[in-house]
């Protein structure tokens, strides 16, 4: 790249960029985030032009990252500059265009030449007001990418590698180390490019994630076909009873849904057995409602709700709560009642007791501090 500092940056097309183009995950929790802007420092990893390279830290046990492809590659695949993952979905590029039915292994060049060219040449488009041709954002999302699409950040990602003096026994920092004293593991997911992560081929993580989707078994509908419920688990605050019949009204006419704000599930029961397989089988593994994937199966039978609830109640019988002394109050006596113990000695007035547990059975005082136990 020495040879490239002795031209016309102008000429060459070099990036020149104020903001990175991130993903929640690598941009990190902390909303104060301060990061270095080096203009022209490192080439791209996947056309080798100079551009502007920012430095960050995502978070306070996190490791520094940088942008490793420049913003015009970025945007020809709508991927993330520093792991190369889609920006809408946070899946590999081979998960996402299988997916999606996209074919874009030609359409972006390999060559050293050919790439240069192509990149050159989008940013002039660009710059004229002309937008990238690219089928990324058009295409309809499909029940497999919704199935593994990221709806949270995945702030783990961030953390620093094991230390490599820790793992050949020659780190003298002990617990000043900012990265794990831990043995480095190797496995399938160790062998990770970036080139092959962005033009979707040989990537370890989306053959893990598409082996995985074939794996995946289905919401197979019960025998009984009495049972017209739905299961709705994983609920929050945030979820309402109106998010539900939005997203549950298309298959089929809904008869009630039993929902509690305090609860975090609830059923939705439909009049038809063909509304409620609809949904099962449409919205099984990928249905979403305000960034949070629910959890659906199929509800119980009323035969099974009797038996399960006969069984609550004799367990509910056998197990009879205690009576609780309170304030370490001692029980009445058993037996030997004296007169020092009667109340009205001294001229009080008490109502005839009755049914005491540990005491006699009736115990009645008179005004002349007499006491009659029966």
């Amino acid at each position: 790249m020495a040879h490239r500092f002795l031209r016309d940056q102008e000429a060459d097309a070099w990036e020149r960029s104020d903001f990175p183009i991130l993903c929640n995950s690598c941009l990190g929790d902390n909303p104060y985030v301060r990061m270095t802007k080096n203009e022209f420092d490192k080439e791209c990893k996947i056309c080798t032009r100079p551009f502007t390279v920012f430095r960050w830290r995502p978070g306070r046990n996190a490791r520094y990252k940088k942008t490793e492809i420049c913003q015009t590659c970025s945007k020809l695949k709508n991927v993330c500059q520093v792991c190369v993952l889609d920006l809408e979905y946070g899946l590999p590029v081979q998960v996402r265009d299988s997916a999606l039915a996209i074919d874009s292994s030609d359409s972006i060049p390999r060559s050293n030449v050919n790439r240069e060219y192509f990149a050159e040449e989008c940013d002039r488009r660009a710059r004229m007001g002309i937008d990238y041709e690219s089928s990324y954002g058009k295409a309809p999302p499909s029940n497999t990418i919704q199935k593994f699409q990221r709806t949270t950040p995945y702030y783990n990602r961030n953390r620093p590698p094991p230390c490599t003096f820790y793992a050949r026994g020659i780190c003298n920092r002990g617990v000043a180390c900012p990265y794990p004293h831990e043995m480095p593991v190797t496995w399938e997911l160790s062998r990770q490019n970036i080139k092959d992560r962005f033009y979707g081929v040989n990537d370890p993580v989306a053959a893990k994630l598409l082996k995985k989707a074939g794996e995946m078994p289905s919401l197979a509908p019960p025998g009984d076909e009495s049972i017209k419920s739905l299961y709705i688990g994983g609920l929050d605050t945030r979820v309402t009873e109106q998010d539900l019949i939005d997203n549950f009204y298309s298959y089929g006419e809904i008869e009630c849904i039993n929902f509690l704000p305090s609860r975090p599930y609830a059923f939705v029961n439909y009049k038809t057995r063909e509304g409620a397989e609809k949904a099962a089988e449409d919205l099984s593994n990928n249905l979403i409602i305000k960034g949070l994937r629910l959890k659906i199966l199929w509800g119980k039978s009323q035969v099974q709700k009797a038996k399960f609830g006969s069984q609550d109640d004799e367990a509910s019988r056998q197990v009879q709560p205690q009576p609780m002394s309170y304030f370490n109050i001692p029980p009445p006596p058993s037996a030997n009642c004296y007169p020092s113990m009667d109340p009205q000695r001294m001229g009080a007035l008490v109502p005839s007791q009755e049914g005491c547990s540990n005491g006699p059975s009736i115990t009645s005082y008179t005004h002349q501090g007499m006491y009659h136990p029966y």
